[in-house]
C-alpha cells in the first residue's frame, strides 16, 4: 500500500514539475496559447493565478454568434468585456504580440476596436495582427502608422487604409501583409511603402475597388514579395519595381503587370480566365524578367497553346510545373529555354472530364534533358499511357540523370509492383536510380 502511494506521489510531481519553472519562462509558454486559454490556468493553483497578466502576447479571437456565451458556464460575459477585462488588470508587461481577429455586425465596436489598438501600441507592440470583418470598414488609426516599435504588421479584412507620406512612419517595420485592405487611394498604399524604409517581407492580397485601379509597388530593400489578385478588371495595373528582390509569387491572373528587374526565386500561379485564354501576350510577358531567376515554380491551371517564344533562362536550376492533367504541353518549351536545368518537378492535379491535352514528343531534345537534369520528381502519376510514354522519352534521352522518384498514390502493392516492372524495363540514357512512391 505504501508503495502504491509513493508511486502515485511521483506521478503527481512529474505532471506538476512545469510549476517549478521561472515565472517568466511559463509566461513564455503562454504566450504561444489564446488569451482565452492564458487566462483559464490562473485556476490551477495559487501559484499560477497571477501569471497570464504577466505574459508579453494578447491573442484575442470572437467568431461566436452574438448569442453564445464567450467564457466560463455561468458568466455571460460578453467578448467586448473579456478584452475590456483582461487590459484592466494586465500587468504593464511589454507586449511582443497583440493579435484580433473578430466578426462583428455591431455598429459600436469602432470604437473599442480603436482602444484595444491604442492599448497594444502604448505596450511596445512588436507584432500587430488585425483581422477584421465588420458591418462597414474600420479606418486605421493613424497612431499605428507611426509606431516606433511594430516589427510585423498584418491587416485582413475591412480595414480602410486613408493616410498620406507625411503620416506614415514605421521604422522598424520589416514584414507586412496587406489582406483584401481598403485603400481611400493609390496615394495611402504607396505611403505606407514609402513610411518602411526598412521592409523585407511584402505581401498583397488585392481585390476589387473603384478608386484603386494601380498598386505601384516600388520600394529598395523588399526582398520577398508575394502578390494576389482578386481585382478582376482589366483596368487593373500591378507595377513592381523593387531592385533588391529576390523571390517574387505571383496568384491570379494580372491584367497589366511590369516587373521592372530580376529575381532570384519565382512563383506563378496563373488562374483560368477566358477573356485572357486567349491574349498570349499576358502570359509571354511574365517570363521576360526571369533572366536572372534560379528557381521557378509555375502552376497553371488553364493554359492555351505557348506558341510565343520564352526568354532563354540561362541561370534556371530548379523548375517545378504544376498543371492539371494531362496539360503539359509548356514543358518542352521551359526545357529548351532553360539549358542548366539540374532539378525539374512535375506536379500533375487530376481533373474530370477528357484529357484534352497530353505529352507531344519534341522534334528536338532539349539541351537540359541531355546534358544536364539528375533528379526528376514526377507527382499524382495515375500509369496513364500518355504518363507511360512521358517516362519513356525522358529516360531515353536524359544521360546525366542520377534519379527519378514517381510518386503515385496508389494503395494497391500488386498494382504497384506491375507498374514498377513496366517502367523498370524502359531503355534508359544513364544510369539513374528509379523509385515508386505513394504519395
Amino acid at each position: 500500500m505504501a508503495i502504491e502511494s509513493n508511486s502515485k506521489s511521483e506521478k503527481y510531481t512529474e505532471v506538476d514539475r512545469i510549476s517549478n519553472l521561472p515565472d517568466s519562462l511559463i509566461c513564455h509558454i503562454l504566450s504561444f496559447l489564446p488569451t482565452k486559454q492564458s487566462v483559464a490556468t490562473s485556476t490551477l493553483s495559487t501559484r499560477w493565478k497571477p501569471l497570464w497578466t504577466m505574459v508579453p502576447a494578447l491573442d484575442f479571437e470572437d467568431t461566436e454568434k452574438p448569442n453564445q456565451r464567450y467564457h466560463g458556464n455561468n458568466n455571460r460575459m460578453t467578448f467586448i468585456h473579456f478584452v475590456c477585462g483582461v487590459l484592466a488588470v494586465r500587468k504593464p508587461v511589454p507586449l511582443k504580440k497583440f493579435r484580433l481577429k473578430l466578426i462583428s455586425p455591431n455598429h459600436s465596436i469602432h470604437f473599442h476596436v480603436r482602444a484595444w489598438i491604442y492599448y497594444a501600441i502604448g505596450h511596445g507592440v512588436e507584432k500587430l495582427d488585425l483581422k477584421l470583418f465588420l458591418w462597414r470598414p474600420f479606418e486605421l488609426p493613424l497612431i499605428v502608422l507611426r509606431c516606433k516599435s511594430i516589427e510585423i504588421l498584418t491587416l485582413y479584412g475591412t480595414i480602410l487604409l486613408n493616410c498620406r507620406s507625411e503620416s506614415v512612419y514605421l521604422p522598424k517595420v520589416k514584414r507586412l501583409h496587406l489582406v483584401k485592405v481598403k485603400y481611400a487611394n493609390e496615394d495611402s498604399f504607396h505611403s505606407l511603402l514609402t513610411g518602411s524604409p526598412h521592409l523585407r517581407k511584402l505581401s498583397v492580397w488585392s481585390v476589387q475597388q473603384d478608386n484603386t485601379m494601380t498598386l505601384n509597388i516600388c520600394h529598395p530593400t523588399v526582398e520577398w514579395l508575394s502578390t494576389i489578385n482578386e481585382a478582376h478588371d482589366h483596368r487593373f495595373k500591378l507595377e513592381i519595381n523593387v531592385p533588391n528582390l529576390k523571390f517574387i509569387s505571383l496568384v491570379d491572373s494580372l491584367y497589366q503587370f511590369n516587373l521592372m528587374n530580376n529575381v532570384v526565386k519565382v512563383t506563378f500561379d496563373l488562374s483560368e480566365h477566358e477573356q485572357q485564354a486567349n491574349d498570349l501576350e499576358n502570359y509571354s510577358h511574365l517570363f521576360r524578367p526571369l533572366a536572372d531567376a534560379q528557381t521557378l515554380t509555375l502552376q497553371y491551371v488553364k493554359s492555351p497553346c505557348f506558341d510565343f517564344s520564352l526568354p532563354m533562362l540561362n541561370n534556371l536550376r530548379s523548375l517545378q510545373l504544376q498543371v492539371r492533367c494531362c496539360q503539359w504541353h509548356l514543358l518542352p518549351n521551359l526545357l529548351e529555354s532553360a539549358p542548366n536545368l539540374v532539378n525539374l518537378i512535375i506536379n500533375k492535379e487530376d481533373s474530370k472530364g477528357p484529357h484534352e491535352l497530353s505529352w507531344t514528343e519534341p522534334l528536338h531534345v532539349p539541351k537540359c534533358l541531355e546534358l544536364r537534369i539528375r533528379r526528376i520528381s514526377l507527382l499524382q502519376f495515375r500509369s496513364l499511357e500518355h504518363e507511360v510514354e512521358l517516362i519513356r522519352y525522358i529516360l531515353k534521352n536524359a544521360k546525366v540523370l542520377e534519379k527519378m522518384d514517381i510518386f503515385t498514390g496508389l494503395s494497391d502493392l500488386e498494382e504497384s509492383l506491375h507498374i514498377f516492372k513496366i517502367l523498370s524495363e524502359l531503355p534508359r540514357g544513364s544510369a539513374c536510380k528509379l523509385f515508386l512512391l505513394n504519395n
